[in-house]
């Protein structure tokens, strides 16, 4: 039950990394990553466009692909269903943050990932989130994730999966 827990909190389609973005994940010093909002390392190199978004740091309110990037640092970093359900709406299509713990639960501690983030013409976010179990391979994760900004803060309001 707590891995199909995982999947509801991920709210993704699984396919496995041969079919997804291809990627390959190395733990880095956190003094080198030059911008902690982005993050980075070694297979999961930072970008920043008007259109793409990649890394695995800490994110911010202060744009979408911020708020995706932070809402999955409080998920494989900081453990923490309470904080990734902060970055969310009150009533955003998510379970509450007991349920995103038990999720988180079901992923070994010391998991890493990386993030990659497409603007869609709708305004909708797609996501690819790439996983690195310690000791397996590499899992790839998609979800669309909806966004909103009020007082110039954005929250997510909806990951869905892909459709």
């Amino acid at each position: 039950m707590a891995a199909s827990l995982a999947v509801v909190v991920l709210v993704l389609a699984y396919t496995d990394a041969a079919s997804g973005p291809p990627q390959s994940m190395t733990v880095a010093d956190p003094a080198a990553i030059a911008d902690p909002v982005l993050g980075g390392s070694p297979g999961c190199e930072p970008t920043r466009g008007d259109l793409v978004v990649r890394g695995n740091g800490t994110g911010s309110v202060e744009s979408g692909p911020d708020v995706i990037l932070a809402f999955q640092h409080a998920y494989y970093v900081a453990r923490s269903g309470t904080l990734a359900r902060a970055l969310t709406t009150a009533d955003a299509a998510l379970p509450p943050a007991a349920v995103i713990d038990e999720g988180i639960a079901s992923i070994p501690a010391g998991t890493q990932h990386c993030v990659l983030i497409t603007q869609m013409l709708d305004g909708r976010h797609d996501v690819w989130i790439t996983e690195q179990r310690p000791g397996a391979t590499n899992y790839t994760y998609r979800q669309f994730v909806t966004v909103a900004t009020k007082a110039g803060k954005f929250t997510i309001v909806a990951i869905t999966p892909p459709s």
